[in-house]
């Protein structure tokens, strides 16, 4: 048995997924398996998942006979592990090469999510200032605390992506899957919440996932409405996140997640300022 299964579900991912399978399998730590779900891709993903499963035997590669769904596509590779530590890997990121061997002692003895630390990217690869670089993702003591301080903490300080640290596989339940699959976009986030009942978030040391962003605009593209602050700071997902005590902590600290949001650029652009730094 492998001490970590790595999961990357993927649809029509060929263009940077070399670099992502390339990144997992060249870790210093190589004690793991690498399950890929291919979900009915129509371009070259079947052909590169192929190419790397034939030179290494540690990849399993299922493709789907009919997309099967994002979320479902995510669940199933989770499904397949057999590791007792699992972790999500896109498609389109890549980790350091000590990714594991830097967090793996720490999500070996403790019952926690481990992650590491983020470097945003451009769509083409490039290091890119962002706020969420070098973050330090932590979130311990009671549960009801790491829960409300994690749900109150601004989406662009990049909590999202500890959907991509180390988790002890059973402590990824029914429940938390079925939350992944029924929020949507802010599935990961309402799932990280609902573990964080039952374990907290450790910072397992330095070492990063570069996480890719969208690409860039077309020219002539209709521009997307912007957000409302509600949204931003989803409300509606987390008041309909059990358990009540929950519902009316986050109701209390609203105020503070809306200043956090309003006012926390604004706040990182003047301190930038005052050490002469460039501001993400």
């Amino acid at each position: 048995m492998p001490a970590i299964s790595i999961g990357l579900a993927v649809y029509n991912g060929g263009h940077h997924l070399r670099l992502a399978i390339d990144s997992i399998l060249k870790q210093s730590f190589a004690d793991l398996e690498l399950i890929i779900s291919d979900n009915a891709s129509t371009d070259e993903t079947e052909q590169v998942c192929r190419e790397f499963s034939s030179r290494d035997s540690r990849i399993r590669y299922f493709k789907q006979s009919a997309n099967i769904g994002a979320a479902s596509n995510f669940r199933f590779v989770h499904e397949q592990a057999t590791a007792p530590l699992f972790k999500w890997a896109a498609h389109d990121d890549w980790m350091d090469p000590d990714w594991l061997s830097v967090l793996m002692p720490v999500a070996k003895a403790r019952h926690a999510i481990v992650f590491g630390q983020l470097q945003m990217v451009t769509y083409d690869g490039q290091d890119m200032p962002h706020q969420a670089n070098g973050r330090e993702m932590q979130y311990e003591g009671p549960a009801w605390w790491r829960r409300l301080a994690f749900a109150i903490e601004p989406a662009n300080l990049g909590k999202a992506n500890v959907i991509y640290g180390i988790f002890p596989r059973d402590a990824i339940t029914q429940e938390s899957l079925r939350i992944f699959s029924g929020y949507g976009a802010p599935g990961d986030v309402m799932m990280l919440t609902e573990c964080l009942g039952r374990l907290p978030i450790v910072c397992g040391g330095p070492s990063r996932l570069y996480k890719r962003v969208a690409p860039p605009r077309l020219a002539g593209a209709v521009k997307e409405k912007r957000p409302s602050i509600v949204d931003r700071t989803m409300l509606r997902q987390f008041l309909s996140l059990g358990p009540t005590s929950f519902r009316i902590g986050y109701l209390l600290l609203y105020p503070v997640a809306l200043g956090r949001m309003k006012y926390g650029r604004k706040l990182r652009r003047l301190r930038a300022r005052l050490h002469g730094r460039s501001p993400a």
